[in-house]
């Protein structure tokens, strides 16, 4: 806790007033002095008169502020000013400044040193918990990655043991063992896909793609065409906004979703899905939707979840991770991912992003 002011008189009547075996004490007799400490020390609270004759409190408040290291540090001024004539204070952060009159109330300086006390060490464990969480999730990430890249080897050797098997049995192979090799051909490949998609999902905190102008219109029907879909499936995607964003992260959302309408659509020879946005004043809202079977309302949050699917695999051959890879992707964005249904039962894929210019 770092005490200033140019009087002694006033240093010593703070000292004695929050002197306590759990806290250290500096003081500083001006402005200068104090921004060294600052700079130097790990200060959790700064209790700062107004008037020096060096620099004033509120500049050194500002050049404070200013400073990386110290523009989080708590600033109590203390003034024997008036509240009518003390400066404007509302140039700093609401609730990381505060003011105590001369003479000091001794209760009331107490509580709210406390206050701020309470507040630097919860902010200090927060920071604390995040870089935990950080390391313990790139660990994770790192760890996932090498398990599902060390699987793909022997997924590969029982594959071509596979097609050894076959070529060996040639035609001879009767039909309750041809029906064996091709089970086991369907359930190495579904596990290298899955694989492929564990890897995916694993990079996507990794991806380090610079922001850059992204045309969406022209992205989506790229995909849409990359895709291809049955003949009769349509794509409806025009006028959609040119963004400032990673084009990597943007492929992977709108090729998951506009592959998962295809994979799923119950007539896609009459498949139609549309791509729209909604500017609002500090995101822009997507939209992805189609006139495929929909998803009950219940199953709006599982299916983002990893591995998810409503349908068995047997039905139908997907590895539940697409639409875990775009929540997470619009999650590091700091956005969100919902569904919403229109009155004719068509599912949207909604996600928002922040508003950058292009």
């Amino acid at each position: 806790m770092l005490l200033v002011d140019d009087r002694p008189e006033n240093l010593l009547t703070l000292e004695s007033i929050l002197e306590r075996d759990d806290r250290h004490i500096i003081k500083a007799s001006g402005g200068n002095e104090a921004l060294r400490i600052a700079i130097k020390e790990e200060i959790a609270l700064v209790l700062l008169d107004i008037q020096m004759p060096d620099i004033d409190g509120v500049e050194v408040a500002r050049l404070l502020r200013s400073n990386k290291k110290t523009r989080h540090i708590p600033i109590i001024f203390v003034s024997a000013v008036s509240k009518s004539e003390r400066p404007s204070l509302e140039e700093f952060e609401e609730g990381t400044i505060d003011c105590l009159g001369k003479p000091l109330n001794l209760d009331e300086t107490k509580y709210k040193v406390a206050a701020y006390e309470r507040m630097y060490r919860l902010q200090n464990d927060l920071g604390l918990m995040k870089a935990s969480y950080d390391q313990i999730k790139a660990q994770l990430e790192q760890f996932v990655y090498i398990v599902s890249h060390d699987l793909k080897a022997p997924i590969r050797a029982i594959d071509n043991l596979c097609n050894w098997i076959a070529d060996d049995l040639g035609g001879q192979a009767d039909a309750n063992t041809s029906e064996n090799i091709s089970l086991m051909r369907s359930r190495v490949n579904r596990m290298s896909s899955l694989l492929d998609g564990v890897l995916e999902f694993s990079r996507v905190g990794r991806i380090a793609d610079e922001d850059a102008p992204l045309d969406i219109t022209q992205m989506v029907h790229g995909i849409f065409e990359a895709i291809a879909p049955p003949k009769g499936f349509s794509l409806q995607a025009n006028d959609l906004p040119v963004i400032q964003a990673s084009q990597i992260k943007f492929y992977k959302i709108f090729h998951n979703l506009i592959s998962n309408a295809v994979i799923h659509h119950h007539d896609p020879e009459n498949g139609v899905i549309s791509v729209s946005a909604i500017k609002q004043e500090d995101a822009i809202i997507f939209k992805v939707t189609d006139n495929g079977p929909g998803i009950k309302p219940q199953y709006y949050d599982k299916v983002f979840e990893l591995f998810a699917t409503l349908k068995s695999k047997d039905e139908k051959e997907t590895t539940g991770v697409g639409l875990a890879v775009v929540k997470k992707i619009v999650e590091d964005f700091g956005q969100k991912i919902w569904i919403e249904s229109n009155e004719s039962s068509q599912i949207s894929f909604c996600f928002s992003y922040p508003v950058k210019s292009s």
